[in-house]
């Protein structure tokens, strides 16, 4: 039985997936790794322990049964987006990977909003100038190690580190290249003009690719050290957005994603590039060939969930269970209201310097329903994601997938449905961003023509429950919404003077 690895360079861990030809999951481990805070606003993460934990979740799998790597016809990698590592010819990292979430180019983040318009931004790369994006760290990079940025060989994106390992080859693809602020969305290169401006070295870039492309084949190095045959087909790869939504099935225009996870997004597949002028939504490549990604991203979504549970509650109630306590408030949560600003925001304010917070907070409020204001809170971040993709394209899903975290807890499907009043869906198979990446190797290596039959193939359109919108409490939350879709702008004030203290 032909198999196919998949590879999943998350933020706070590694997951490898191994599945059959028939898409059937034999397989997959989970090693993780800690962030760095160096300082305040800094997030690095150390390559070597991208390494060590790939090497870990590989040696269990061998441990518990080592016929699950044989016959592995290929493989491929996606991971967190936006980050970068500087590396030398011989693929050595130079600095510590900065990490999507990091913030310590703010000055360069400032010098980009007065080189162009955010509507200049949004014509050429499909995004405006956000403090997460690759092209301000290595800005960063140049200004604050010239010496180091010098001997860059390449900037590498975090999963392509890890193919880089795996092959000794330096590239990526459309969709993780997409989300740098450096690429030419309608042309799909690098764009002269940003390097240019930014007086950045095109040469330190990797060279693009479909992410069905194959990048190389495993080196006896890297078989050695990772434990992996000798030879396998390396496929490029994708970002973790766009292998979610693959290892969903979400090729078509008629499917909408909505992923719960660490930070939540509103994801839509369209066979034509459409641009949101304002960039209040991402608009990015596809995994797929000649599809595009319009995303309202929210970068705090089942994170502040685990905010609220460890860090408030000090782990007094395990998920299930505040999720349970939560169940028993009414929606709306008594007037209570919750910002999910824990990171800044990016859909559809794109400030880094939004905070979070508690709106309507009384002496009456219980444990109950400052859960559920958080549940409510995440889900009408996105639907304002929604409401802007529904608009901008004019096209309106017959129902919504969810995904994540949170398709395991019925508070959050329910709601969901009640908030954005469209049937929700929980797929009967809930792959993730690991098995998307296995499909790509699938596609890559030939074993089928295209992802939309092999989603067909491999069960990825089956439902195993459907939500169903509560018209009674979609009018409680569009009355709600109004007062959350308002908010911002009264706190706006407020959160840059905390910023300047």
């Amino acid at each position: 039985m032909e198999r196919y690895l998949g590879i999943d360079l998350g933020t706070s861990s590694v997951k490898v997936l191994v599945c059959q030809k028939n898409g059937r999951i034999e397989t997959q481990k989970v090693q993780s790794y800690d962030v760095l805070h160096p300082q305040e606003g800094w997030h690095e993460q150390h390559p070597v322990h991208w390494e060590a934990a790939l090497k870990g979740a590989i040696e269990e799998i061998v441990a518990e049964a080592p016929h699950f790597l044989e016959n592995v016809k290929g493989l491929s990698v996606t991971g967190q987006m936006h980050g970068i590592v500087p590396v030398d010819s011989d693929g050595n990292a130079l600095y510590n990977a900065i990490i999507w979430s990091d913030q310590r180019n703010t000055e360069e983040l400032s010098t980009l909003k007065a080189m162009m318009t955010n509507e200049e931004w949004v014509k050429l790369t499909g995004n405006r100038p956000n403090i997460s994006f690759t092209l301000g760290k290595i800005m960063w990079f140049q200004k604050h190690y010239p010496d180091l940025y010098e001997k860059t060989y390449k900037f590498l994106l975090p999963k392509d580190y890890i193919k880089m390992k795996l092959t000794s080859t330096f590239d990526t693809d459309y969709s993780d290249a997409s989300a740098t602020l450096m690429m030419d969305l309608e042309e799909k290169n690098w764009s002269q003009q940003i390097l240019t401006l930014t007086s950045l070295d095109l040469a330190k870039l990797p060279e693009m690719k479909e992410s069905i492309e194959i990048s190389g084949k495993v080196t006896e190095e890297a078989a050695n050290h990772f434990g992996l045959k000798l030879g396998i087909t390396v496929i490029c790869g994708c970002g973790d957005a766009q292998a979610q939504a693959i290892g969903n099935g979400i090729v078509h225009e008629k499917n909408w994603l909505c992923t719960v996870g660490t930070s939540g997004q509103l994801f839509v597949s369209l066979d034509e590039l459409m641009m949101e002028k304002n960039g209040t939504v991402h608009m990015l490549a596809h995994g797929a060939p000649g599809k595009w990604v319009m995303m309202g991203a929210t970068l705090s979504a089942g994170m502040s969930f685990k905010w609220l549970t460890e860090s408030i509650f000090r782990k007094n109630y395990s998920f299930t269970d505040l999720l349970d306590l939560a169940s028993t408030s009414n929606p709306g949560a008594n007037r209570l209201l919750f910002l999910p600003y824990l990171y800044g925001e990016r859909t559809p304010h794109m400030d880094e310097k939004a905070k979070a917070a508690f709106i309507g907070l009384t002496n009456t409020h219980t444990t109950a329903e400052m859960a559920r204001a958080v549940v409510e809170g995440v889900l009408f971040s996105l639907y304002q994601g929604y409401t802007i993709v529904k608009n901008a394209t004019g096209k309106v899903p017959e129902r919504l997938i969810l995904t994540g975290g949170a398709a395991e807890h019925p508070l959050w499907l329910q709601t969901a449905a009640d908030i954005f009043n469209i049937p929700v869906v929980r797929k009967a198979s809930r792959g993730g961003g690991a098995y998307g990446a296995a499909m790509l190797a699938a596609i890559g290596v030939g074993d089928c023509s295209s992802l939309e039959d092999l989603a067909y193939d491999w069960g990825l359109q089956e439902e195993e429950e459907v939500y169903h919108p509560n018209s009674r409490n979609h009018v409680i939350y569009e009355k709600l919404f109004a007062v959350y879709a308002n908010s911002y702008a009264s706190l706006k004030g407020i959160y840059q003077d905390l910023h300047m203290i």
